[in-house]
């Protein structure tokens, strides 16, 4: 894996790779290593997947789970709106960011009416 091409991107950011933590990893399976990286990229600010990947239809339903909450450091409002995109294809870029309704395929996206108000009727 060549990690040049990554260059350009930490003169601006801070850049990490998996294996950079893995002291951190000792004892943990490869095979949970695709679900460590849907974690990471479900808590970040932005998210950009693929409409047809569950992979990327996932990370996007664990940021809408936790994004329905509100943050203030994000600055999300709770309306369950989550700052998703889709980079492929143009026509469903930005289904996450607007309101669709459910409709096939059901199988790789996640649909924001399963977090949003969610928990409206539970006193808290």
């Amino acid at each position: 894996f060549d990690k040049s091409y990554w260059e350009i991107f930490k003169t601006h950011y801070d850049v990490y790779f998996l294996d950079d933590f893995m002291d951190a990893l000792k004892g943990v399976s490869p095979n949970y290593f695709g679900m460590l990286d849907q974690l990471v990229a479900a808590q970040g600010r932005v998210f950009y997947g693929t409409f047809f990947s569950t992979f990327s239809s996932y990370i996007n339903r664990i940021r809408g789970y936790h994004d329905d909450r509100g943050d203030e450091l994000t600055g999300s409002p709770k309306d369950g709106k989550i700052k998703s995109w889709y980079f492929f294809p143009e026509d469903r870029k930005n289904e996450m960011v607007a309101y669709m309704p459910s409709r096939p395929p059901f199988y790789s996206r996640e649909f924001p009416a399963g977090w949003r108000d969610i928990d409206a009727d539970v006193m808290e």
